[in-house]
């Protein structure tokens, strides 16, 4: 039963628990359910106009370069939901929770645990084992697969993809990655689609595994992920994914 069946069915059975959390990569659809979700559940057709939903997302600060969870939003969240709400339930959306610090996580532990009734949190997480245990255990975990969500269009709009996993000239892939990718945000869906065909050459899935090893598919990953936590701390998109073309090459 995939993510959003079971879901539809906590919702039609009415068994709703106080706290989820969504796992799946920035183009799987894990957002767009959660979103879903608690309209569903609160009657409400559009969220941002909803008195008693709260969202927290992850932003560089003053004299910071990666993108984390400030404790004073986390902070301000816990008094939000403490309130009574206007209408049914108080609703709590958290995106990148697992750039949230230790500290944080500690701190809302006491949400979690003693809930106001009715409240309903989900975090919203890329990788749930960068999330303590004692917050994992008191949620209701979903996980959304990229390939499954992932929609043909979105693949094939990225040709520099192909590129560098058949290790074209240097040149061409360069040029192809001027023209594709124009924001942060592209470079993220950018590297969620390279690695998904990685991960497809890898298990065997993806004809190209014809010609690429286990091995080197997993190397090749890892040079993504590389990629990915250089982008998370603010690296130059432009330079991060050139250096990523130029270590698979080498690989």
């Amino acid at each position: 039963m995939s993510p959003e069946e079971k879901i539809q069915k906590s919702i039609e059975t009415g068994s709703i628990s106080h706290a989820y959390i969504f796992e799946g990569s920035k183009i799987s659809c894990k957002k767009s359910a959660a979103e879903n979700f608690l309209k569903a559940i609160s009657g409400v057709h559009d969220l941002e106009l909803c008195p008693d939903f709260y969202e927290v997302k992850a932003e560089v600060g003053q004299g910071r370069t990666v993108r984390s969870i400030k404790d004073q939003d986390m902070e301000e969240l816990q008094s939000n939901l403490k309130m009574k709400p206007q209408g049914s339930r108080n609703m709590a959306l958290i995106s990148d929770a697992d750039t949230m610090t230790v500290r944080a996580q500690n701190r809302f532990l006491k949400t979690l645990e003693e809930p106001t009734e009715g409240t309903v949190i989900i975090l919203l997480s890329e990788n749930t084992e960068n999330l303590l245990e004692t917050i994992r255990s008191r949620c209701v975990i979903y996980r959304f697969y990229d390939r499954a969500s992932l929609e043909d269009e979105t693949a094939e709009s990225f040709k520099s993809s192909e590129l560098i996993i058949d290790k074209e000239t240097f040149h061409d892939i360069k040029k192809a990655l001027s023209q594709e990718i124009k924001t942060r945000d592209d470079a993220y869906t950018f590297l969620d689609v390279l690695e998904g065909r990685y991960r497809d050459i890898m298990v065997g899935t993806d004809k190209k595994s014809r010609f690429i090893s286990r091995d080197e598919a997993i190397r090749d990953i890892e040079i993504i992920e590389e990629t990915r936590r250089a982008l998370n701390g603010n690296a130059i998109v432009n330079y991060a994914l050139k250096r990523m073309a130029l270590k698979i090459q080498e690989n």
